[in-house]
């Protein structure tokens, strides 16, 4: 990712919505680079607020607030459950039985492990995902994902916990299988994409990833 240009899916006075690649932390100082700092300098302002926070693992639609009193505003409409909508696409594990429906496991608002992705009890908090097929093979299932609340690692916990892990997740999924499907498909990656944030009348689009559509082709 040297020398990386962000792409820039919108921006006005507040706020710019850029399509974060997988493997980029948002704030990570410890990584090489990361999208605050490249944001920084393509922007050529001297500090940008993210107003949520997509995983390194994931790719797409990643807000930065650009000024302090817009970030203090978005991340209160970000926190209000029916003021901003998201929209994320998954690659999961196996064949999802269910076409439609919701998960609303409780979870901790923490990152855990692969052996107990809903943490200690006494730490969870109301979760709720609704889910969408909208393709599947034997082994795998593209999902639409509609993240009503937004807890740490939610959409890959729920999936863990349904026994269909994120393709490539390196916290939650088999890491032999990742493995073994990072070699297949050449692609070493988590499957999983913020595709669309709609908030303030505007709808923030990023196109789903060209290597989603390998993994599941459209029939």
């Amino acid at each position: 990712m040297n020398n990386l240009e962000l792409k820039i899916l919108f921006q006005n006075a507040d706020f710019v919505a850029l399509d974060k690649p997988a493997g980029l932390s948002v704030h990570n100082v410890e990584d090489p680079q990361n999208l605050l700092d490249l944001a920084q300098t393509q922007l050529k302002v001297a500090k940008v607020y993210p107003v949520h926070r997509l995983d390194k693992e994931t790719s797409g639609v990643q807000l930065l607030a650009l000024n302090e009193a817009a970030a203090r505003g978005l991340a209160e409409e970000f926190q209000q459950k029916n003021s901003v909508q998201k929209i994320y696409y998954g690659v999961l594990r196996g064949s999802l039985k269910t076409q439609v429906g919701v998960w609303a496991q409780a979870l901790s608002d923490k990152g855990e492990g692969r052996r107990s992705p809903a943490g200690v009890a006494k730490d969870r908090v109301p979760c709720e995902t609704r889910f969408r097929v909208i393709r599947q093979s034997k082994y795998f299932t593209l999902c639409e994902f509609n993240l009503i609340t937004g807890r740490q690692h939610q959409i890959r916990k729920h999936c863990a916990l349904a026994e269909h892990a994120l393709v490539g997740d390196p916290r939650y999924g088999d890491p032999k299988y990742n493995q073994r499907m990072s070699e297949l498909y050449h692609e070493p990656r988590m499957f999983l994409h913020c595709s669309r944030v709609e908030i303030r009348g505007q709808v923030l689009a990023s196109p789903l990833p060209e290597c989603f559509e390998r993994m599941l082709p459209e029939a």
